[in-house]
């Protein structure tokens, strides 16, 4: 019944953000954009449809033995709509977390779901910081740029590069009990560092569930972060697909920079709901350096648009799907409040 309210919640206020979505970006704007786009529009969808695929495979090499708990189809219907609560969430785009450690509990249990979480979240974040440290040394090497976005290109492949380092980290060495121990440290955390004193052998369990594959199976988590890196590709073909859909003759190290561009501002601009304006400003400074006319940003930002309300309502459709009604009982150890 919990996991039923739970799911019927999340879908009102998906279909809720949704609707004003529609509503503020306007039906005949839509349908104008769609014709506009024409066939290319159904191509971009279908590049998304590997996407996912690709996160999904990802994330289902990465559980190991708990993976066989659950299906791939199941696991794909999280993936999809735990993004999709991401994108529509007003605020750090992580809204769709809490939901997936509800979707995978009743194959995993809490705890485990609750590793199985940020361990995806993290190999997707390697995924994504490769690629971009990749574009961005391409587009330098290849790419004429002007002097202040080459510089700007520098400073963010540095931080980019500490994010990797600190990423892998966290694979080799865990997340919770680190974080323990810095709270342990500071006396104005007292109270949590009293309350994760609770939970201490929990945590280390999870993050021995976070760090196996790491330790365990390298070959598993390398084919992880490859699909990752792989789906960001695909992302950067998005682009590709619609500059030449309008025409556009652009080569792929071209999409991939601008790709990498808005990606960035929408990470720097992580506080604007929905990425509202974040993409079409990237892409208008990304066009802009390659000397291509830069409002045409706001046409690839509107058609990027169009193709995520479509997999919005895919996503909406796939949370009373996702989660199964098989239960398992908890020990004490495991009932980790979320």
């Amino acid at each position: 019944m919990k996991s039923r309210r739970f799911n019927i919640a999340f879908f009102l206020f998906g279909a809720g953000v949704f609707a004003y979505l529609v509503s503020r970006f306007g039906v005949d704007r839509i349908l104008q954009n769609i014709e506009r786009a024409g066939w290319s529009l159904l191509y971009i969808v279908l590049v998304w449809l590997i996407v996912y695929l690709l996160n999904t495979l990802a994330w289902k090499l990465v559980l190991g033995e708990s993976g066989r708990r659950i299906t791939f189809a199941q696991l794909f219907m999280v993936t999809v709509s735990g993004f999709v609560i991401n994108y529509i969430t007003p605020f750090l785009a992580l809204g769709g977390e809490p939901y997936k450690v509800k979707a995978l509990s009743g194959e995993l249990g809490t705890q485990r779901s609750l590793s199985a979480v940020v361990l995806y979240r993290m190999v997707h974040l390697l995924g994504h910081m490769l690629f971009l440290l990749t574009g961005l040394l391409v587009a330098l090497l290849v790419l004429s740029l002007p002097l202040a976005v080459s510089g700007a290109l520098i400073v963010s492949a540095i931080v980019i590069s500490a994010v990797v380092l600190l990423t892998l980290l966290g694979h080799r060495q865990g997340v919770f009990t680190p974080m323990q121990r810095v709270v342990n440290r500071l006396r104005i955390l007292r109270p949590l560092a009293r309350l994760l004193g609770k939970y201490t052998e929990s945590l280390v369990e999870m993050d021995t569930a976070l760090t196996e594959v790491y330790h365990k199976d390298r070959k598993k988590f390398s084919a992880a972060i490859l699909l990752e890196y792989m789906s960001r590709v695909c992302m950067a073909f998005e682009v590709y697909l619609i500059l030449r859909g309008v025409g556009v003759e652009t080569g792929l190290v071209a999409a991939i920079f601008l790709y990498v561009v808005y990606s960035i501002v929408i990470n720097l601009l992580f506080f604007i709901p929905l990425n509202l304006g974040a993409r079409e400003g990237g892409l208008y400074l990304g066009l802009g350096s390659l000397a291509i006319t830069p409002l045409l940003g706001i046409y690839l930002g509107v058609v990027m648009r169009i193709r995520e309300f479509v997999w919005i309502l895919i996503g909406l459709l796939f949370i009373p799907l996702a989660t199964r009604k098989r239960p398992e009982p908890e020990t004490a150890a495991e009932q980790i409040p979320l």
